[in-house]
This record gives C-alpha cells, sequence and structure tokens, in this order.
C-alpha cells in the first residue's frame, strides 16, 4: 500500500487515520505523543502505567511502516516487555483488513510487509551484546527508565546511526531512577518530552476516579508517584539514595539452558 507522499501528515489527519484504519479515536494526551513523533527525531514519553502507551506506539508504527519503507527496532531489557509491545502492533496488523495481505512475514518478534518495511523485537539483556550489529530507521525504547545508560548510548543509539538527520529514538515508559531516560526528560534539549499524569488519563475515560482513589490507599506515596503521576524518584522519597542502588546492581551473563 502507498499513501500519497505529498501528504503533509499532522497530529489530526493521523488521527483520522487512527480513527479510520482502527476503529479508534486518540485521547488528547495521546494526539500530543503523536504530534511530537511527527515532528521531532528525538521523542521521550513519560506515561502512567496503562494509560494507552501501547496502543498509541503502535498506530505510530504501523502508520510508518505502511506509507514508506520503514526499519522499526524495538528494544526492551527484556523479550517479555519487548514483545508485549510489538505484540499491540501484530494482533492490530493482523486484524485489520487492509494490512494483513501485506504482511510478508509475522512471527512472534518481527513483522515484514511486502513493501520492505521491518519491525523487530528486541530484549537487550543485561550488556546488550546480542542486539549489537542492528540498523533501524526508527528506534524504540520501551521501559527506558530501566535500561542502562551503557547499551542506550553504545547499543542502541548507534542503530540510526547511518540514517544521518532521519533516524529517529522514542523513549517511553514509567520513570523510575535518573539515568538516560531522566537526562532526555530534563536536560538533553534535543528531545521532545511528553509528560502525561494520571488526570489527564482519568479525564479522557482510560481510569476512573474511584481507581485512583483506591491505588493512592493501597500505595505507597513513592510508588503512586512513579506508576501514576510519571515522576522520577528522588532521593527525597528514598530509604537508600539512587546512587548507592545503582551501585549495587550487577551486570552478568544470561545462563544457557538445554
Amino acid at each position: 500500500m502507498e499513501l500519497n507522499e505529498q501528504i503533509e501528515w499532522n497530529a489530526d489527519l493521523l488521527c483520522n487515520f487512527s480513527e479510520f484504519f482502527f476503529g479508534f479515536k486518540p485521547y488528547e494526551y495521546q494526539k500530543r505523543f503523536l504530534n511530537a513523533c511527527l515532528t521531532s527525531n528525538r521523542v521521550a514519553g513519560k506515561f502512567p502505567r496503562q494509560s494507552g502507551k501501547s496502543r498509541i506506539v503502535a498506530i505510530y508504527s504501523l502508520f510508518k511502516a505502511i506509507t514508506k519503507p520503514t526499519s522499526i527496532v524495538i528494544v526492551a531489557p527484556t523479550q517479555s516487555q519487548s514483545s508485549e509491545l510489538y505484540k499491540k502492533i501484530r494482533d492490530m496488523a493482523i486484524e485489520n483488513a487492509v494490512i494483513s495481505p501485506q504482511l510478508k512475514k509475522c512471527t512472534a518478534t518481527e513483522m515484514v510487509l511486502d513493501n520492505g518495511s521491518r519491525i523487530l523485537s528486541l530484549p537487550c539483556g543485561p550488556e546488550g551484546k546480542t542486539i549489537r550489529g542492528y540498523t533501524a530507521d526508527i528506534a524504540i525504547i520501551e521501559e527506558a527508565g530501566f535500561m542502562d545508560d551503557e547499551i542506550v548510548n553504545s547499543v542502541v543509539i548507534p542503530m540510526i546511526a547511518s540514517k544521518k538527520k532521519d533516524g529517529q529514538v522514542i523513549k517511553i515508559g514509567t520513570p523510575w531512577t535518573r539515568n538516560h531516560f531522566f537526562r532526555s526528560c530534563f536536560v538533553d534539549k534535543n528531545y521532545n518530552v511528553i509528560s502525561i499524569s494520571y488526570p489527564e488519563v482519568v479525564s479522557a475515560g482510560q481510569y476512573t476516579q474511584e481507581f485512583i482513589d483506591e491505588q493512592r490507599t493501597q500505595m505507597l506515596d513513592i510508588e503512586f508517584k512513579t506508576e501514576y503521576e510519571a515522576e522520577f524518584i528522588d532521593d527525597m522519597y528514598a530509604f537508600f539514595p539512587l546512587a548507592v542502588l545503582e551501585n549495587c546492581k550487577l551486570n552478568y551473563s544470561l545462563i544457557q539452558t538445554i
């Protein structure tokens, strides 16, 4: 399938695309995220849990894949985390009467379209050794708050090195420590940052206020701020300083099982 490349795509048109192809009208905060992806090559999205992050990333990924040949690599700390997002993309493609016939290859971790587009799901592991050498037009870092700086900087970002100014990096997830994700949100001015908190999600109808009130009573304050207000943890909220916790982490080789 080829869509007119002369179309100047914007968030409104992409929302119309979503409604037409998938029967879903993005919420306003999802629309902001789509606009960031359309206008910036560096995007950081801070999402609360279960706020529709996977769906909107899936819509953007499929839009890019069917409009022109695009290589998209999804990387997360574990294969299960990477596959969770990829599965959303795959299911939407398979269930769509227009996109499904274009699927040349569709496995549990890789999708290839007739136009040459490719969407691949990978785990970075403890050191990132298994994902070296891949090239991408778009690198999506899922659960960015839990991925080591060294892996992101030395393995993931180089995937787009040959794309010059056209390579795109999208970091998404719920905040955790002050790692590369934190710096992308608050220090690196190259990133277009979309920060979403629970009031917007409640207003959109994705959460109910009753659910939020329940979670507030059942979770520690630090947990609620992280999971639903999408705030990075600060030392003032932690029993152990984050620097101490970071120094306690150990990278080790995966054990091969028979």
